[in-house]
């Protein structure tokens, strides 16, 4: 029996920390049952109001369903990405506009702009009340499983997004930021760079914003690699890039 809204949610209650859940396969963030919500999710409940709205203040998904939806539209071919484009090319407007100029000067309220209003809509789907089955199609769960769409896509782009990777996440000496590393440091007082990271997110918002575009007939196959890395690194920039780098390295 396909899992409902309500069975993930219980779900959810024991991966706070998106760590892989329970029946999820070697090397896959996600488990089968969420391969066929999130193939569910992405037919029709996204485009509603209701949805975008919260995926706005939750900041997208959370760093495992952002990467985990990636992969099942992915499976789709290229068009498939359009809905994650849309999605974090909206979110990322969030982001430019917590670190607009003229609040560049205004850390504690910049740490605040950052925080996350909401939770996960995958993680927590029954907040609107539904129980809906899930029914998708028959070889979602065969499409969605093999991350190799996902793979090709990372590599083609991987020279442009690795510059955006956060270098707490990595481990690295880079100065970037993602949204949770840069609003823990505001909270702690920790000196950052936030002109660094206000240019960060307005590439980031060049590129998904010519990404959506290219999905237009008029401007179809106009996007650039490093445009379709602008995914990558929205996705990393908006829930931390943990995901992306143990998945994709």
């Amino acid at each position: 029996m396909p899992a409902t809204p309500g069975d993930l949610q219980a779900m959810a209650m024991a991966d706070r920390d998106d760590a892989p859940r329970t029946g999820a396969r070697a090397g896959h963030p996600l488990a089968d049952d969420e391969i066929r919500y999130l193939g569910w999710f992405g037919a029709g409940p996204i485009d509603e109001p209701e949805t975008q709205v919260r995926l706005w203040e939750s900041w997208g998904m959370c760093r495992r369903h952002a990467l985990g939806f990636l992969a099942v539209e992915s499976s789709l071919g290229d068009a498939g990405v359009f809905r994650p484009v849309v999605v974090y090319d909206n979110v990322i407007d969030r982001a430019a506009i917590a670190l607009a100029p003229r609040r560049i000067l205004e850390r504690p309220r910049i740490a605040a702009a950052l925080r996350t209003a909401e939770p996960c809509p995958i993680c927590d789907p029954g907040r609107s009340g539904r129980r809906q089955a899930v029914l998708t199609a028959p070889n979602i769960v065969e499409r969605g499983r093999s991350l190799e769409p996902l793979r090709l896509l990372a590599d083609q782009t991987s020279e442009h997004w690795q510059a955006w990777v956060c270098g707490l996440c990595a481990g690295t000496a880079s100065p970037a930021r993602c949204r949770l590393h840069l609003a823990e440091d505001l909270r702690r007082g920790i000196g950052v760079d936030l002109w660094h990271q206000r240019e960060l997110v307005d590439e980031l918002s060049r590129r998904l914003r010519a990404y959506t575009r290219s999905f237009g007939w008029a401007n179809r196959g106009t996007e650039t690699p490093a445009d379709r890395a602008g995914l990558f690194g929205a996705i990393g920039w908006c829930g931390g890039w943990r995901s992306i780098l143990e998945v994709l390295g």
